[in-house]
């Protein structure tokens, strides 16, 4: 007999949303994750898009920090491009405690029917007669064998199970962002606004960020890219900055966090009777690095793909491939076109940069998104057609 139907390996945002979804309809689901408590540690800048209220996956707020009215953009120069509620739509949001925000959608995958094992380590797939059967796991030393229908590796950007299932998951420096980020205590911050800074200078390839949570906590982190970083690096940008903003400066750290994200295109998702979700599936904006809306969005398509399946007993790539069409047509045009976005930004000096906060610094959005963002650069500055022309043409496909 097999453990589980499903075996989850992570209960991060996409693996307990996944989990729920595949629960629901009475699939016999387990989590497993290496951590001894879910959500800990935080690995996150914790902004996220309203959207997520569409899904109505949480029983109570208490996960939400902070609800954010807008945006303001920083060029190198300090130009300022503020992007109200009005303007920034369903791209406002929330700023949120991650630890309870995981703990509460771990939670509503608990009670949908999921069970869940910590302090358990995946080790290697579980095969027999060169199909996936299942996943190896440790427990305090001790090995395990879970045997289950279909496997979820919802293991983060470093995933081994993709790995394991013999997907390319590699991912070169180009694609992948070193981040640190301290939460201070005792800063002055508006509320109402999340800001980000750009600039070569500032943070290469990247951006730095200020996520108010409370009237005196914010969380102050920065990402660049790897094959622009050197050991170190990104934390000394980030001590530099908070240093020139005595706003920032007087501040005291709570907590200190470092990591990566993806920054790379979709790889592929499904594997035989196993599919990928989340940071392992790159499931992440190539501009931003955020990736809690899409976990939350594949992690749905997911669950429900998988439910199909065990109603159908039917675990072949072709039933589970129903998964990779959803969330392509979902959101993997947007994520392909904020890839060319993030290679032709790549390219512009911090003068460039400049001139185009200058050129949008009063402009009247009809929309805020890329491909509205795109529309106004060329309107304002028809110089720069020649460059914007790629994503133009991504954007209206």
């Amino acid at each position: 007999m097999n453990d589980a139907d499903v075996v989850v390996v992570g209960s991060g945002p996409a693996g307990s949303t996944t989990a729920c979804f595949a629960a629901k309809t009475g699939a016999k689901v387990l989590i497993i994750d290496r951590r001894a408590e879910v959500g800990i540690p935080v690995l996150c800048g914790e902004g996220i898009s309203r959207k997520i209220d569409d899904f109505r996956l949480f029983e109570s707020t208490r996960w939400i920090a902070n609800r954010v009215d807008g945006a303001r953009i920083y060029s190198p120069d300090g130009t300022m491009v503020k992007l109200s509620a009005e303007q920034a739509g369903n791209e406002t949001g929330y700023v949120i405690h991650r630890d309870i925000f995981d703990k509460e959608l771990a939670a509503s995958a608990i009670r949908a029917g999921a069970k869940i094992m910590l302090n358990t380590e995946a080790t290697g797939l579980l095969r027999e007669n060169g199909k996936i059967k299942g996943v190896i796991a440790k427990q305090f030393e001790e090995k395990i064998e879970i045997k289950a229908d279909i496997v979820v590796g919802a293991d983060g950007v470093e995933s081994r199970v993709g790995r394991w299932a013999d997907i390319n998951t590699r991912l070169k420096p180009h694609d992948l962002e070193t981040c640190a980020q301290y939460t201070l205590a005792n800063v002055e911050v508006t509320k109402e606004y999340c800001d980000f800074y750009l600039g070569n200078s500032i943070a290469p390839g990247g951006y730095i960020w200020i996520f108010p949570k409370e009237k005196d906590i914010a969380n102050v982190g920065i990402g660049i890219l790897a094959s622009r970083s050197k050991p170190g690096m990104a934390l000394r940008l980030l001590n530099r900055f908070i240093n020139s903003h005595p706003e920032l400066k007087k501040g005291e750290p709570l907590r200190l966090l470092a990591g990566a994200v993806p920054v790379a295109q979709p790889i592929e998702t499904t594997r035989d009777n196993l599919i990928l979700v989340g940071d392992a599936a790159r499931h992440a904006d190539p501009i931003t690095g955020g990736g809690l809306t899409t976990a939350i969005q594949g992690g749905k398509i997911a669950g429900e793909t998988i439910a199909q399946a065990i109603q159908q007993q039917r675990f072949d790539k072709e039933t589970l491939s129903e998964y990779e069409n959803r969330w392509k047509e979902t959101f993997g045009k947007k994520l392909r076109r904020n890839y060319v976005v993030k290679e032709t930004v790549l390219n512009f000096d911090d003068k460039t940069l400049n001139l185009l906060a200058g050129s949008l610094k009063n402009y009247k959005f009809e929309e805020f998104s890329t491909l509205g963002l795109i529309k106004a650069l060329v309107t304002k500055h028809p110089t720069l057609l020649m460059k914007l022309k790629p994503l133009i043409k991504i954007s209206t496909t």
